[in-house]
């Protein structure tokens, strides 16, 4: 690997490091007394946004932005590809389920239309894609690498050890596929942002399950969203051409 894309790479990973645990690290010496829900929220992302930006357009110029994060083209595809194949999720959630009520309109938006993005920009767009796509990491290597980082950020869902091991296995496997989708959509950040906002609306608006792992019945329309996402994506990439395959999956220089 050029001495020139190693740098980069670390510039890369030391700027998600500040990112995503900054604000833990610095509330603890300067305490952040933010009680307005709204601002609390505020505050969080800003974490996350402003270190990757900085970094993307020092890199790549403020032209590029979204280009290089996957977020220039591809709106209505990943709008309508993930409402297909959530629908199953959709539909059983309001049948099995019921609308809880005690959730504040706030946090309802945060877990899902402030989740889908920003998570998906930060672990897809920003970490795995430009490790990916311009830094010359293969697919394993840098979709691993956010995929634990991921999985270990939402353990604190469950309860006891063997739930936070099934948090940490459903949540990583997941962040394997969400980076698997983005590249056979031809690096299209909105596949992975709309399904992660709508199986999110599903999970919360209708009271289905405390955590990730989910209750049995609710699992497996689950799989079906997920079944359906893997043959649509096999079936398109396969007129397309595999945007995944073994040139690439320990290194990528293409």
């Amino acid at each position: 690997m050029k001495k020139s894309l190693l740098i980069k790479a670390l510039l890369l990973i030391i700027a998600f490091l500040i990112a995503y645990y900054g604000r833990k690290a610095f509330s603890i010496v300067v305490p952040l007394a933010v009680e307005e829900p709204i601002l609390k929220i505020l505050v969080y992302y800003l974490w996350w946004l402003v270190p990757s930006l900085l970094l993307v357009v020092y890199l790549f110029g403020s032209k590029n932005v979204l280009e290089v994060i996957g977020l220039k083209k591809g709106f209505l595809t990943g709008l309508t590809f993930s409402l297909i194949t959530v629908l199953p999720m959709l539909l059983s959630s309001a049948i099995l389920g019921k609308i809880d009520t005690s959730l504040a309109p706030i946090a309802l938006l945060q877990k899902t239309l402030l989740a889908g993005v920003m998570e998906e920009y930060l672990f897809r767009g920003f970490l795995f894609g430009l490790l990916f796509l311009k830094f010359g990491w293969g697919f394993i290597p840098a979709s691993i690498l956010g995929a634990f980082i991921f999985g270990m950020g939402h353990i604190c869902q469950g309860n006891n050890l063997s739930e936070s091991v099934g948090v940490f296995m459903i949540t990583s496997m997941g962040a394997l596929w969400f980076s698997w989708l983005y590249v056979e959509w031809d690096n299209n950040l909105w596949i992975p942002v709309f399904l992660h906002m709508l199986m999110n609306l599903s999970w919360t608006l209708f009271d289905i399950s405390d955590n990730a792992i989910g209750a049995p019945i609710a699992n497996l329309f689950r799989i079906i969203t997920i079944a359906l996402t893997v043959v649509i994506t096999i079936r398109n990439s396969k007129q397309q051409g595999f945007k995944v395959n073994r040139s690439n999956l320990l290194t990528n220089f293409n």
